[in-house]
């Protein structure tokens, strides 16, 4: 099952996000046959992969896949870093709402991996990511990104990601503090809905 699951991930990074007809705000219908993208998180030339597939006994299971982008542009094969069940049946709308809680958004897993991230100049051992999964409100249109490392220009502007299902993965480099907010509306009607979360990755 690992080599379509690679190569699922190494086409999604291929595209540059998440391209599924099967994701909506509120659920994602995940097949039988097929593994699904729930996100992609692309960091200059650093891209993981959130997949999930359906098991045969029914359940639901997730997968988190990482690459780096090659000179030539092209994505290496993936390799898997994590995975296992969902806890949350993400094709029961009314289960993503029982699982928020009233909240807009709710961090559902962490964990951290060590990868090659290519910042070393003196060979890179690898460097230990922090991966968050963040499960989304069907009322959330995109999140807000602000970033609040030191090495980071206060005046740049947040970055913006919208909803394709209601999974999001957000992975940060040491020393990366970033605070995400949801948001509902656009332009000037846009409004934040509940609190924001601040993540940090801790240096190395």
């Amino acid at each position: 099952m690992r080599e379509p699951l690679a190569e699922a991930a190494r086409t999604a990074l291929q595209q540059g996000g998440t391209t599924t007809a099967q994701a909506t705000a509120d659920h994602l219908t995940v097949p039988a046959d097929t593994p699904l993208v729930a996100d992609v998180w692309i960091n200059g030339d650093l891209g993981f992969v959130l997949l999930l597939h359906r098991r045969g006994d029914g359940l639901v299971a997730e997968e988190l896949y990482y690459s780096v982008r090659r000179e030539d542009g092209a994505w290496e094969r993936p390799d898997h870093l994590s995975g296992g069940i969902v806890g949350t049946e993400m094709a029961d709308p009314a289960a993503v709402k029982d699982a928020l809680a009233g909240a807009p958004m709710s961090v559902v897993a962490e964990s951290e991996s060590l990868v090659h991230t290519g910042r070393d100049p003196n060979g890179d051992d690898g460097e230990l990511v922090r991966i968050s999964e963040l499960l989304m409100s069907s009322e959330v249109d995109f999140i807000e990104i602000e970033r609040l490392s030191p090495a980071s220009p206060e005046t740049s502007a947040p970055l913006r990601r919208g909803m394709t299902g209601p999974l999001t993965l957000l992975v940060l480099l040491p020393g990366e503090r970033i605070r995400v907010s949801a948001m509902r509306g656009e332009d000037s009607s846009r409004a934040r809905l509940g609190n924001a979360l601040e993540l940090h990755n801790r240096e190395q």
